[in-house]
C-alpha cells in the first residue's frame, strides 16, 4: 500500500448536482474550463494546484467538487 505522500489526488465533479455556474472556471481556470457543450471539464494535470481546486471547492454552491485518489 502506498504512503500517503506517493498518493496523488484529483478534483472531479459531480455531473448530475452541477448547475454549470462557471464559478470553478472562475477561480481557478487551469484545472476546471468549459467545454464546447458547455459542460465543465478538468483539466489531465500531472499534478493539481491543491489551494486553487480547495478555493473551487469552498465556492461550489452546490458541494459537488470533491478530491478523489488517483493512483
Amino acid at each position: 500500500m502506498p504512503c500517503d505522500d506517493d498518493m496523488k489526488r484529483r478534483p472531479v465533479i459531480e455531473p448530475g448536482d452541477c448547475i454549470l455556474c462557471e464559478i470553478c472556471a472562475d477561480v481557478c481556470p487551469d484545472v476546471f474550463s468549459v467545454n464546447a457543450v458547455g459542460y465543465i471539464v478538468i483539466a489531465d494535470l500531472f499534478q493539481y494546484p491543491e489551494s486553487c481546486v480547495d478555493e473551487a471547492i469552498r465556492n461550489c454552491p452546490e458541494d459537488c467538487i470533491s478530491w478523489e485518489a488517483d493512483f
